[in-house]
């Protein structure tokens, strides 16, 4: 393992001010309310001392600048929308596009992972946070009232998103932590194995493609296979999870799993896709806390519905008859 991190002098158990601290027997979290971000995870147990799981920065406050939705909550709708537009029967609606190719991407400039979110409730291994986005907000029509909880059960930490919208509107909040669960320089030594036979190829301008087998292609990761550097710029595509509800994990499906020696994550859904992304866009930071910032730095297994799914005719309307909620799991096994 690389001594690529920073933490030597940080406490786990005494998060920075403004952050909130949730834990296990083994592992903990800190929560910070800007964009209901999963700052950082601490596996507490880790041989040599209290490891961090996931890249991030050492302050709070850093996370202002962060353009890479670093542990934030994406939405209201995560992904990709083509062309930063929604068309809902003759309603025609322009969205904020701030991606360089004209697409709104995770909600907006100013979504949900950029807002700083009421903390409801805060307990020894739970909290809750709430956020009301106004209609028209960022261009998406509605008041959207959000609730992210976080709660650890057991080696499991559970992250559970409910929305409500008053008019009808297109949600999907998506979860995006970069993952480094060795603190190597990158993912490089990360065994990966994803639940998944079909994937979303995107063309040139970034955009799903039709489902397409994984056979032959990057994203066959059907068996466990070694992440390699040519994976880091190539991960970047939602694959469809095939359906095997596993009983131990609430009902949900498995997405993923992701392992180095002595440590794998194991994480579970109710959504149809996982988009995995190797992080190639990471750029350097002096202010990091876990490994430092570079290209593959970090592993983003994010669970979610249709990417662009607006614009692909999929029903991903809500209103106030039909409520969203998204369930994950990330499940650490130590050996």
């Amino acid at each position: 393992m690389a001594a690529a991190c920073a933490s030597s002098v940080v406490d786990p158990l005494h998060p920075p001010s403004g952050v909130y601290l949730i834990r296990s027997d083994d592992f903990a979290a800190w929560i910070y309310p800007l964009g209901a971000r999963l700052m950082q995870v601490w596996w507490l147990a880790a041989p040599g001392g209290p490891r961090p799981l996931t890249v991030g920065f050492d302050q709070a406050s850093s996370y202002q600048q962060d353009t890479m939705s670093m542990g934030a909550v994406c939405g209201r709708y995560g992904n990709r929308i083509a062309g930063a537009q929604l068309i809902h029967g003759d309603q025609h609606f322009a969205l904020n596009a701030n991606h360089p190719l004209g697409h709104c991407l995770h909600g907006g400039q100013y979504g949900f992972g950029q807002r700083m979110w009421e903390v409801r409730s805060h307990h020894g291994h739970t909290i809750v946070l709430d956020l009301l986005s106004s209609d028209l907000d960022q261009g998406f029509p509605g008041n959207c009232t959000t609730t992210i909880q976080f709660e650890w059960l057991a080696s499991s930490l559970q992250w559970t998103a409910n929305a409500h919208v008053d008019k009808p509107c297109p949600i999907n909040l998506i979860p995006h932590p970069y993952w480094n669960l060795d603190a190597s320089p990158t993912i490089e030594q990360h065994t990966l194995v994803v639940n998944g036979s079909f994937y979303l190829p995107l063309d040139t301008l970034e955009l799903p493609m039709p489902l397409t087998h994984v056979q032959g292609t990057a994203f066959d990761y059907r068996q466990p296979k070694r992440i390699v550097h040519a994976d880091i710029a190539a991960l970047d595509a939602a694959i469809r999870i095939d359906p095997s509800t596993d009983k131990h994990h609430h009902g949900l499906h498995h997405a993923a799993t992701a392992s180095v020696p002595g440590l794998a994550l194991a994480v579970h859904t109710d959504q149809p896709f996982v988009h995995l992304y190797g992080g190639s866009g990471l750029q350097p930071s002096e202010q990091h806390l876990g490994v430092a910032h570079t290209s593959g730095a970090g592993l983003c297994v994010e669970t979610e519905s249709w990417p662009n799914g607006p614009a692909l005719g999929t029903v991903m309307w809500h209103d106030a008859d039909t409520p969203y909620r998204h369930t994950a799991t990330w499940t650490f096994t130590a050996d």
